[in-house]
C-alpha cells in the first residue's frame, strides 16, 4: 500500500504548490501545535497528540521512537524507507557459542561498570513552573498516566539514561542513549513474567547504543534491536510502549498541568549543560563503528523517526518529510497490515505514529 501525505487546512488556506501530487505549503502558515485537530472521516476530532477534542477516546499510540539515522539503519538492516529505497539487507550472526544474540565481542565497554551512569528510580517531581532548568526549545519524552501527564526531559537523562517509575500502578522505565538520540519507554513489569524490573545502566554498548541491565535475572538489554541480547532472558522481546516526544514548550502548552523532573536529583550535575561537545552534529563520529556499518544516502546524525509493528520496521527520516510536507502534516501508511497515521510539526520536534483503527474500522485523516 501507498502511503497518503497529507497537509493541514492551516498551509491550504495561503495558497499552496503541487510537486509530484504532494501539496506543500510555506512554513509561516503552520499553526501551533495546540490549534491543530486530526480529523477523521466521521468528523471525530482529536488534538495533534491523540488526546480527545471531540472524539470519544484518544488515538491509540502505535510504538515509534527517533534515533540518529547511523543507528538506525544499523538495527534495521532490510527495513523500508519512506519515500526511498529499502536498507540493504545485511546479516547480524549470533555468537558462536550462542551466549549472544549479536556477536559477544561486539557489545563492548563504554564506562566503567554497572550504574557508572546512574539511572533514577521514582524522581521528584515539579510543576512546571518549578522547572527553571529548562528553556522552550528543550526536548522531553512526554507520557500520560492515570494522575496526569509527566515529562521526562533530555537535559535529565543525558546525565542519568533510564527513570524507573511507578504511577497509579503503572510501572514503566524512560530511557535515551545520547549516543544514538533514541528514547523509548518500556513497561517494567513485562519483561521478565511474574517480575517488575528494575532497569539499569550495564555500562556495555552495543553499536554505539545504549545496552540495559536488569537487577532481578541480570540479562542485558539493547535497547534499540529490542530484546535481550544476554543472560537468563536471552532473546526475549523488550515491553515497547509509545512515548511523547517534543519540544517543552511544546509539551507544556499541551499539558499546562504536567508534572516533570526536579533537578534536585540527589546528584551534582548541570542539567542545562549537554555533555557531548558537537556529537548531535559531528557525523563523521559516531563512538564506534557499526556493524552493519551506517546506509550512506543520508547523514550519520539526520533524525528519523522509526516504527516497528510486528517485527517490521518502517523510518521517516526528517529531512525527507520536510521536503514533501513543509513544516505540518500527517502521512496514512500502512506496516504489517496495521493502518497508521503518522503526524508531523516540525516546529515543535513533534514526529508521531497512530492506529488508524477506531471501533474496528480503518478511518481517513485530515489536519485542520
Amino acid at each position: 500500500m501507498s502511503a497518503r501525505v497529507i497537509l493541514g487546512a492551516a498551509l491550504t488556506a495561503v495558497g499552496v504548490a503541487v510537486v509530484a501530487g504532494v501539496s506543500l505549503g510555506s512554513a509561516s502558515s503552520v499553526g501551533s501545535i495546540d490549534s491543530l485537530r486530526l480529523v477523521a472521516d466521521d468528523g471525530q476530532r482529536w488534538k495533534i497528540d491523540g488526546e480527545v477534542d471531540t472524539a470519544k477516546a484518544r488515538l491509540q499510540s502505535v510504538p515509534g521512537h527517533n534515533a540518529f539515522w547511523f543507528a538506525w539503519s544499523a538495527f534495521h538492516p532490510g527495513s523500508e524507507v519512506w519515500g526511498d529505497g529499502p536498507i540493504p539487507t545485511a546479516a547480524v550472526r549470533a555468537d558462536l557459542e550462542g551466549k549472544c544474540t549479536v556477536p559477544c565481542e561486539e557489545i563492548f565497554q563504554g564506562c566503567s561498570g554497572r550504574d557508572c551512569i546512574p539511572p533514577l528510580d521514582s524522581p521528584k517531581m515539579v510543576e512546571a513552573d518549578g522547572a527553571s532548568y529548562l528553556r522552550d526549545f528543550d526536548m522531553i519524552l512526554g507520557v500520560r498516566t492515570a494522575e496526569g501527564p509527566r515529562a521526562y526531559p533530555h537535559n535529565i537523562l543525558w546525565w542519568h539514561e533510564i527513570v524507573n517509575e511507578k504511577v497509579a500502578g503503572q510501572a514503566y522505565a524512560i530511557t535515551f542513549c545520547p549516543l544514538t538520540g533514541s528514547g523509548l519507554k518500556f513497561d517494567r513489569s513485562a519483561f521478565v513474567r511474574g517480575k517488575t524490573v528494575r532497569l539499569g545502566v550495564s555500562g556495555l554498548l552495543y553499536n554505539s547504543n545504549l545496552v540495559m541491565w536488569d537487577r532481578e535475572t541480570e540479562s542485558l538489554w539493547s535497547q534499540m534491536r529490542l530484546e535481550a541480547v544476554a543472560g537468563p532472558e536471552m532473546k526475549a522481546a523488550s515491553p515497547l510502549r509509545g512515548v511523547l516526544e517534543m519540544t517543552w514548550k511544546a509539551w507544556k502548552t499541551l499539558h499546562p498541568n504536567t508534572l516533570v523532573v526536579s533537578p534536585n536529583t540527589g546528584y551534582a550535575r548541570d542539567y542545562r549543560r549537554y555533555p557531548y561537545q558537537d556529537y548531535r552534529t559531528n557525523h563523521s563520529n559516531t563512538f564506534r563503528g557499526t556493524n552493519p556499518k551506517p546506509d550512506a544516502r543520508f547523514k550519520n546524525k539526520d533524525q528519523v523517526f522509526g516504527v516497528v509493528v510486528n517485527g517490521r520496521a518502517k523510518a521517516y527520516v526528517w529531512n525527507s518529510v520536510h521536503v514533501k510536507l513543509g513544516d505540518s502534516g500527517i502521512i496514512e501508511d500502512e506496516i504489517a497490515d496495521v493502518p497508521i497515521l503518522i503526524v508531523y510539526h516540525r516546529p515543535s520536534h513533534f514526529f508521531h505514529a497512530f492506529d488508524r483503527r477506531i471501533a474496528g474500522k480503518t478511518r481517513s485523516f485530515s489536519l485542520d
